[in-house]
């Protein structure tokens, strides 16, 4: 097998709306996806890309900057994403508007072909999941005869569940599809379920897949195929492919694409308008500023001005434990300051990093997509992010504008740490306090046990979670779930929680939800969970609940 060089520079990275979104064209969209594959043989962790359109943007965000996700789990699974390419135009020209171009666009149709290209030439594999009917078998074939020597693992046409209780109960499902792939291990794999689904398959399962990089490419099968025709090169170039798709099919078509445009652009002016008042205020501080420093003589040499992107400062923080390392943002955080930065993945080392906001006036698109990058990375090697210095800073009002605020407003990857007397049930009701990894499991006199989870319950999670050491522990006892410093579940923490509740009720006792964050009921409610588990708005409540029955 050919091993490809990894790529020495990093690509830069645009924040938009959010989502941090790769600076690429198609070629260095393959040639990165090769490196992603070198860096899988190399460590086991499977990849994932992501191409964003406008489907991608109004299925994970909500309207406006102050409202809650649409979907928490696709707008976890877009940031963390390895690769994330601009598919769609109004990406390209929101990036634009935001002060910080992107070469172009990289679609999922140009994609795929040019893959193939570099996988035949490579002798690598690829495998095809996902389509209706035969229609992958179709592009299989159309493929290996475009592009002679190309070596095609597998391919498969399953039906997934992303939502409702079959999606809880997928489990054997999911392996199964997982199996088949496993049993070729692909170098690339191309996953045609459509969004989100594809993206949630992949999160779900990526712990399990033994695949290179994975691919969501929605409906490309179909232009491979040739069942839908791409529109002409000019209309491609200058951004009205979807006036050409329609036109293939407006009944079905035309009301996604105005929905979808309408909501883009609700979305997205507050952050256009604020982005460039910012900036705008940030020249009138320079001006301000060189005027105060002009010197009284016109005649007299004018002072030497200092770069406005300072390098990157690392300090041990002076209140924080030696492990601690602080990344000081400049005055200016541009698209100079982060050529100057290191990778993320520099500070992988450092236990917990702390990112100091407080000198920060101004930050571009660029700076965001660099930090949100970081954030990602952090998470990636289960390492803690922390900000410090955001509340006295107009930094502040960028960060919830940009939708990046929950990125940093807290400590990511910390352990729960609840103590029973820090509960709202009073300390005397205590009996005993166990620990179960990062859940605080508190005995009341009342014979109930009330779990304290972590700050996340996702997919890293549950793998470390024993369903059945938990439900021993319950012996006989009701649950009581304190959800309130939960701030983020995934559709396999859902899952883990149905398949607790289930193994409660085959003994008659109950799992109660208490105090679920709005993400949490979010994630809830688009899932079409809710009315499987039993939620109650306080401790109190729910100690009623399970006594009433």
């Amino acid at each position: 097998m050919t091993q490809h060089s990894p790529i020495p520079v990093p690509i830069p990275v645009t924040l938009i709306l959010g989502i941090p979104v790769d600076d690429l064209t198609p070629e260095l969209a393959v040639a990165h996806t090769l490196a992603l594959v070198d860096a899988y043989h190399q460590d086991g962790r499977a990849r994932q890309i992501v191409t964003v359109n406008v489907d991608f943007l109004t299925n994970a965000l909500g309207w406006t900057p102050w409202s809650a996700p649409r979907h928490p789990e696709l707008l976890e699974i877009l940031r963390r994403a390895d690769l994330v390419t601009a598919d769609g135009m109004p990406v390209v020209w929101l990036a634009r508007l935001l002060g910080t171009p992107l070469r172009g666009r990289v679609t999922g149709a140009d994609l795929v072909p040019a893959l193939a290209a570099a996988l035949a030439h490579s002798e690598q594999s690829l495998y095809l999941l996902g389509g209706k009917g035969d229609i992958g078998r179709q592009a299989a074939d159309k493929l290996v005869t475009a592009y002679p020597g190309l070596r095609i693992a597998g391919v498969y046409s399953p039906f997934v569940q992303t939502e409702g209780e079959a999606m809880l109960l997928s489990d054997e499902e999911d392996a199964e599809i997982v199996e088949r792939i496993n049993a070729v291990a692909p170098d690339v794999l191309l996953i045609g379920f459509g969004n989100p689904k594809q993206e949630i398959w992949f999160h779900r399962n990526r712990h399990r897949l033994k695949a290179g990089v994975s691919i969501g490419i929605g409906g490309t099968f179909e232009f491979i195929v040739g069942r839908v025709v791409r529109a002409p090169k000019w209309m491609q170039r200058t951004g009205l492919e979807w006036i050409w798709r329609i036109s293939q099919d407006p009944k079905r078509l035309w009301k996604r694409y105005a929905v979808g445009f309408a909501k883009l652009g609700v979305m997205s002016l507050p952050l256009v308008v604020h982005y460039h008042w910012q900036r705008w205020r940030h020249r009138q501080h320079l001006q301000a500023s060189a005027s105060a420093a002009a010197p009284a003589h016109a005649s007299a040499s004018p002072p030497a001005t200092a770069p406005l992107a300072a390098p990157l400062a690392s300090s041990t923080a002076p209140t924080a434990p030696p492990e601690c390392h602080t990344l000081n943002l400049p005055e200016v955080a541009d698209a100079a300051w982060v050529k100057q930065q290191p990778p993320p993945s520099a500070w992988s080392e450092t236990t917990e990093l702390l990112v100091d906001f407080s000198a920060v006036r101004f930050l571009d698109s660029s700076a965001l997509g660099y930090l949100a990058r970081l954030w990602k990375s952090r998470q990636n090697t289960r390492t803690s992010l922390a900000a410090i210095g955001l509340e006295q800073t107009p930094a502040a009002s960028l960060l919830k504008m940009t939708r990046t605020w929950d990125l940093f407003a807290q400590r990511t990857g910390d352990a729960n740490t609840l103590e029973p007397h820090e509960t709202s049930v009073a300390t005397e009701q205590i009996e005993a306090v166990t620990r179960l990894g990062d859940w605080t499991l508190s005995t009341t006199d009342q014979g109930v046990v009330i779990a304290t989870p972590g700050a996340r319950l996702d997919a890293d999670q549950v793998m470390r979670l024993n369903l059945d050491a938990l439900a021993a522990q319950l012996g006989s006892r009701h649950l009581l779930l304190d959800l309130s410093a939960l701030t983020f579940i995934d559709s396999t923490g859902l899952g883990f929680l149905f398949r607790l509740q289930r193994k409660l009720q085959d003994h008659n006792r109950r799992l109660v939800l208490c105090e679920p964050q709005p993400v949490v009921r979010q994630l809830l409610d688009i899932t079409r969970l809710t009315a499987l588990f039993e939620l109650s708005a306080t401790q109190a409540q729910a100690l009623r609940q399970l006594h009433a029955a």
